[in-house]
C-alpha cells in the first residue's frame, strides 16, 4: 500500500529549540500507545479495527513531534545514538529484546512488551547514511498482531539546522498487510549537487502463510516533508521465512536478496533466492543483474519476472524469439482464469562453448474442470534454456524445444547438491 500522507503534522524541526518540548510530545506518544493497548481483537486476526487505525495514526503523528522536538534542539554536529538515547528515554522505548536464535515462551516476564502485539515493543533507531553528508534518519516501530508496522523520518541539515525532509508510513491500517512490516530496509543513494535518493523495501505481515508480497519505492524529497515524491515502486511475492533479507547501495545501484517461493518443491528447498538489482539514473530505474545466484534461479526468475525486466537480460539477436516464449510461459493472470502453467526445473548442464549453460525447464497446463476436484494436466514440451555466464551475472541466449548435443556431462545443480 502506498502512502502519501498529507497530515497538518506540526513541523517542530522547523522552529527554535523549545525546553521540555521533546517529554511534552513523548507524553502524546504515550497515551496514544496505551489506547493501542486496549484494542479489542482476535488472535490471528488480520483485520484492523477502525479506532486501531486510528491511534496508531495518532501515535505516528505524536512520534514524529517528538523526533522534531528532539532535531529542533540538536547542533550541526548531532551524534546518532545520543538522538536515539534521548528519544529512547523520552518515550521509553527499546525494551530489552530476547537473545538471537532463541525460542521464547509467550508467557515470559522478561519479554511481556517484545511478545504484545497493537501497542507494544515501540522501537526508535537513528542513523547516518555513510554515504549521503548531511542527513540523519529515524526509524520507529511498533507492534501489530503476526508482525510490526515502520515509519522512516530524514533530517537534513540546512543552515546549521536540522530539518525533516521527508517521513514514509503507511497511512490507514484496514489489513495487517497494510503495515510496512516484517522487514524494514533502507539504502541513501547520493545525486548531484547535494541531492539525494531512497530506497524503500519492507514486506506485508500476514498471520498464516509464509508467502506474502512486499513493496520497494524509491523516494526523494517533495513539495512537503510528509509528501515525498515517489520516483518508482515495485510490488512482488517473496517468502516470510528464516532467510536473510538484505538492502545494500553503491552509487546510482541498490540490491535487495530475499527468498521467493521455488517454481516447484524440491528435496534440499521450497524458495529460491531472489537478486532485485536496480539502476537509478535520471531517465527512470531499470532492472540490471545478477537477478539469481545461479544458473537455474536465473532462468527461473527470468520467466517470473515482466518482461519489461527480463529482456534487460536477454540477448538482442533473439529478443523477437525470446519474448514469445517468456508470454507463453507468463501468462497474464486473470481473476476467472480456468487454466494455469506451472513449471519443474530438470538438469543444468555446461556446453562446450565456455561460460554457456543449457537448463531444462518443463510445464504443465492445468485445467480447472467443473464438477472434478483435480484438475486436468497436460505436459507441454520442455525448453532448454541456454544462457551465458558474465561478470554481473547471466544473459539469456535461446530456448529451444531440443536439447543441444554439446551441452552434456553432469547435472551441475544435482552435484551441487541444489
Amino acid at each position: 500500500m502506498l502512502a502519501l500522507l498529507t497530515f497538518a503534522a506540526t513541523c517542530a524541526a522547523q522552529n527554535p529549540c523549545v525546553p521540555g518540548a521533546v517529554p511534552q510530545a513523548a507524553q502524546q506518544a504515550t497515551f496514544a500507545q496505551a489506547e493501542l493497548r486496549k484494542a479489542s481483537y482476535e488472535e490471528m486476526d488480520t483485520k484492523i479495527p477502525a479506532a486501531t487505525s486510528t491511534h496508531t495514526r495518532e501515535l505516528k503523528d505524536a512520534l514524529t513531534r517528538t523526533a522534531d522536538a528532539a532535531f529542533a534542539c540538536a547542533g550541526s554536529d548531532a551524534n546518532p545514538a545520543t538522538l536515539q538515547d534521548t528519544l529512547a528515554k523520552a518515550l521509553h522505548a527499546n525494551p530489552p529484546q530476547p537473545p538471537g536464535n532463541t525460542a521464547i515462551q509467550n508467557n515470559d516476564p522478561r519479554y511481556t512488551e517484545v511478545l504484545g502485539s497493537y501497542g507494544h515493543n515501540l522501537l526508535v533507531q537513528v542513523s547516518r547514511p555513510t554515504n549521503v553528508s548531511g542527513l540523519i534518519a529515524v526509524q520507529f516501530s511498533i507492534n501489530i498482531e503476526c508482525g510490526n508496522d515502520n515509519m522512516l523520518l530524514v533530517y537534513a541539515l540546512r543552515d546549521g539546522s536540522w530539518k525533516r525532509q521527508l517521513r514514509w508510513q503507511a497511512n490507514k491500517l484496514d489489513q495487517i498487510s497494510d503495515a510496512f512490516g516484517d522487514f524494514f530496509l533502507t539504502a541513501f543513494l547520493p545525486g548531484q549537487n547535494g541531492s539525494w535518493r531512497l530506497a524503500v523495501a519492507h514486506g506485508t505481515p500476514w498471520c498464516t502463510s509464509r508467502f506474502s508480497v512486499f513493496d520497494i519505492d524509491v523516494l526523494a524529497p517533495g513539495s512537503s516533508a510528509d509528501v515525498p515524491r515517489i520516483v518508482w515502486h515495485m510490488r512482488r511475492d517473496y517468502s516470510l521465512g528464516d532467510a536473510e533479507i538484505t538492502l545494500k547501495a553503491n552509487g546510482n545501484t541498490f540490491d535487495l536478496r530475499l527468498n521467493a517461493d521455488e517454481m516447484e518443491f524440491v528435496e534440499t528447498s521450497s524458495e529460491r533466492r531472489v537478486i532485485y538489482r536496480y539502476q537509478v539514473t535520471d531517465n527512470g530505474v531499470q532492472r540490471i543483474g545478477p537477478i539469481a545466484n545461479h544458473a537455474r534461479g536465473f532462468v527461473e526468475e527470468w520467466i517470473s519476472a515482466p518482461w519489461e525486466e527480463s529482456r534487460n537480460l536477454t540477448a538482442s539477436e533473439n529478443i523477437s524469439d525470446l519474448e514469445k516464449v517468456h508470454d507463453e510461459l507468463n501468462p497474464p493472470i486473470k481473476p476467472d482464469d480456468k487454466q494455469f502453467l506451472s513449471h519443474g526445473s530438470g538438469p543444468v548442464r555446461a556446453c562446450t562453448t565456455p561460460g554457456v549453460f543449457q537448463v531444462e525447464m518443463s510445464s504443465v497446463l492445468e485445467t480447472s474442470v467443473p464438477g472434478k476436484s483435480a484438475m486436468d494436466s497436460k505436459g507441454l514440451p520442455s525448453r532448454y534454456f541456454h544462457i551465458r555466464e558474465g561478470k554481473d551475472g547471466y544473459t539469456m541466449l535461446s530456448a529451444p524445444i531440443q536439447p543441444d548435443p554439446t551441452c552434456t556431462g553432469p547435472d551441475l545443480m544435482h552435484s551441487a547438491g541444489n
